[in-house]
């Protein structure tokens, strides 16, 4: 009896192991793999925007459209540079163009705003493209509300 215990004990701690090994694992660090076009592209916005170099801002890049998604297509995106005091920016891919907003959500949400509204015209974005990323951007002004990523606010801070 006592025997029985213990080989379904094991049995049944093989059986998670196994179960486990399995399973995929969903990685929420994990980011899109974006073109190095793009990338280069990415990391000149994010200085000239934060003066920030070298950051990595074009590596760190999550679909603001489906953030299980990793391959790069048209979307919504957000990036940033390597490290929790960096903001994150947006910007929008339809191929083969791609518009980079230089407003920082965090610090001037009507920028936002104004910029999709540039963005809609420069990308020629249909009803349904329109309405989606506005959702998404609404979304992302929301979580970034009240951050302030480390920095105090003047009329000297750069972004």
């Amino acid at each position: 009896m006592k025997n029985n215990i213990y080989l379904i004990c094991v049995f049944q701690f093989l059986t998670c192991i196994s179960l486990n090994a399995k399973t995929p694992k969903y990685n929420l660090f994990q980011m899109v793999d974006v073109p190095d076009s793009i990338c280069l592209k990415l990391e000149s916005a994010y200085k000239s925007t934060t003066g920030f170099d070298s950051v990595n801002a074009g590596e760190n890049v999550w679909n603001l459209t489906n953030r299980k998604d990793f391959v790069f297509k048209n979307g919504l995106y957000s990036f940033k540079g390597q490290g929790s005091h960096y903001p994150r920016c947006i910007f929008i891919f339809k191929n083969p163009k791609i518009y980079i907003f230089k407003s920082i959500g965090a610090f001037d949400f009507l920028g936002i705003l104004r910029e999709y509204l540039e963005c809609i015209k420069t990308l020629e974005l249909t009803k349904t493209e329109r309405l989606l990323y506005l959702k998404l951007i609404a979304n992302y002004l929301e979580r970034e509300s009240g951050l302030t990523y480390g920095t105090e606010r003047n009329a000297t801070t750069r972004f």
